[in-house]
């Protein structure tokens, strides 16, 4: 990857179409796409790296460079959430472990060896392992013993549920402390001096793509004074803390995107968000990107997925609100669940369809050797892979107004408005050996000889370079029909049916 990806891309859904074609999810007014280099709006799909960093000795998780070169080539990913914890970057106040930061930066170059772009996310789970006075363990990972003041008794794990612990009186005193800037103003200013000592050290790797502020905020005590406690902790300790993180990466880095999640308990299931407009202090447009969960709470609680469950249209809408007032690029920054699930393979592919409609990508929780992900202990192929693994557009040559993928018919359907200063052709990830064995087949809206494919069989990427006289733009991939079976319609393309409809085949 030549060049930190630079400008985002305004654009204009077409709402109607997509109703029409599939289904309602609220679109954002004025959704936003983080370009590369040449201007292409990115869609990323990827998965966080992972969660062995928590009680790993270093801090690593668990891969190694096959691991990473897998996840493009057998899982077509284009991204990754890596997993940074704060008790291993500052040990002591001010004193960071440069050993830790060039063992992250040997697998950043894994990454970049495998065309993946990565966000840096510095995670927490009920705050940290110690508390200052050696007491522990209390929470899971995150913050150093010196940065958790917890002035509680003795802790003690909710069995029922791991996130209930966030409750226990020493978490809950830890968080508040935290957000009190005004009393322990060193906690929150030593985080974001170590994020801009993060920010200094990775800020000219290209595929590094920026930095997610905080895994899963917890609000503290504010939890139970209602909902007018939320709005003012979201708008309020949580908005300045944002704000405070913002600027000092700024003074360093003022390419790299800064990604910023919504508190967790809520908003993973579908409740609002209450930040106000972040302001981006850099020269230029703001490079902010807003990076919420989505969990459902039915597989959490029940073991099952109920398809009636309302909480993907409601965690859509909740994100519209919220992404119109940021006017910002959205993606998810975790999401997934168990095979153990009942219904898991229709929620997962569920999920994954209401991203394309509402978001620029996602990272699924997680790559670890067993649980939720692509692989089990043995690095075998687990049912879950072949849920993520998708056709979708990775860089398109203007601005997207439609991304589906329906994996039932294996069809993916793109619409996009061309964009003056836009190069270089649109990209689309076609899982050939897994998707379509038989061979695919693309429609176009773009009149014959004003187009043209290359096919990359080694990385399974379709290049398209499209009419550059054309304003609109519409492509559709199908599987080869069967022999003697009528070819199916292209619902997206029937507002520019005039201009017919041009295939290209391409073989297995």
């Amino acid at each position: 990857m030549a060049e930190r990806p630079s400008l985002r891309l305004r654009l204009a859904l077409c709402a109607g179409v997509l109703l029409a074609a599939t289904g309602f999810h609220p679109v954002a007014e004025d959704p936003q796409f983080i370009s590369d280099e040449q201007g292409r709006a990115l869609i990323l799909h990827g998965i966080n790296v992972s969660s062995s960093t928590k009680d790993d000795p270093l801090r690593m998780p668990w891969v190694e460079q096959p691991d990473v070169a897998r996840l493009a080539e057998d899982f077509g990913f284009n991204f990754a959430r890596f997993l940074l914890q704060w008790d291993a970057l500052e040990p002591q106040p001010g004193v960071y472990d440069e050993d830790y930061l060039d063992r992250v930066a040997e697998r950043l170059a894994w990454f970049a060896d495998a065309g993946i772009y990565v966000v840096l996310d510095m995670h927490q789970d009920v705050y940290g392992k110690y508390d200052s006075e050696g007491r522990g363990p209390i929470g899971y990972n995150g913050a150093p013993p010196w940065a958790f003041l917890a002035e509680g008794g003795a802790f003690a794990r909710d069995p029922s549920n791991w996130f209930l612990d966030y409750l226990d009186d020493a978490v809950m005193n830890a968080f508040d402390n935290f957000w009190d800037h005004a009393t322990h103003p060193e906690l929150q200013d030593r985080y974001a001096a170590a994020w801009a000592h993060v920010a200094t050290r990775f800020r000219d790797d290209p595929n590094v793509l920026g930095y997610d502020l905080m895994n899963e905020p917890w609000a503290g005590t504010a939890v139970y004074g209602g909902l007018a406690a939320i709005e003012a902790f979201d708008s309020g300790a949580y908005q300045a803390f944002l704000e405070r993180c913002i600027a000092t990466i700024r003074a360093v880095d003022a390419d790299g995107w800064i990604f910023y999640e919504p508190r967790a308990a809520g908003p993973n299931d579908g409740q609002r968000s209450y930040i106000g407009v972040l302001a981006d202090p850099r020269s230029g447009e703001p490079r902010l990107a807003y990076f919420p969960h989505y969990y459902s709470l039915g597989p959490d609680i029940t073991g099952m997925w109920d398809p009636e469950d309302d909480s993907l249209e409601r965690w859509a809408a909740s994100r519209k609100t919220e992404i119109d007032l940021q006017v910002a690029p959205m993606l998810i920054g975790e999401w997934g669940t168990g095979r153990h699930v009942t219904n898991w393979r229709e929620y997962l592919e569920a999920a994954a369809r209401m991203a394309d409609h509402t978001t620029s990508g996602w990272t699924y929780w997680e790559y670890g050797l067993g649980g939720w992900g692509p692989v089990d202990a043995q690095r075998n192929e687990t049912e879950t892979a072949d849920v993520l693994v998708r056709a979708y557009p990775q860089r398109v040559a203007g601005t997207p107004s439609l991304v589906d993928y329906d994996p039932e018919q294996r069809v993916l359907r793109l619409e996009f408005e061309a964009k003056s200063g836009v190069m270089g052709p649109t990209e689309i990830y076609v899982p050939v050996a897994r998707r379509y064995p038989e061979g695919f087949e693309l429609a176009t809206s773009d009149p014959d000889g004003t187009w043209s494919t290359s096919w990359d069989a080694g990385r399974e990427i379709l290049s398209y370079s499209a009419d550059p006289a054309s304003a609109q733009h519409a492509l559709e991939i199908r599987p080869v029909p069967e022999p003697g079976a009528l070819a199916g319609g292209l619902a997206a393309l029937a507002a520019l049916a005039a201009r017919g409809r041009k295939r290209h085949r391409i073989g297995s």
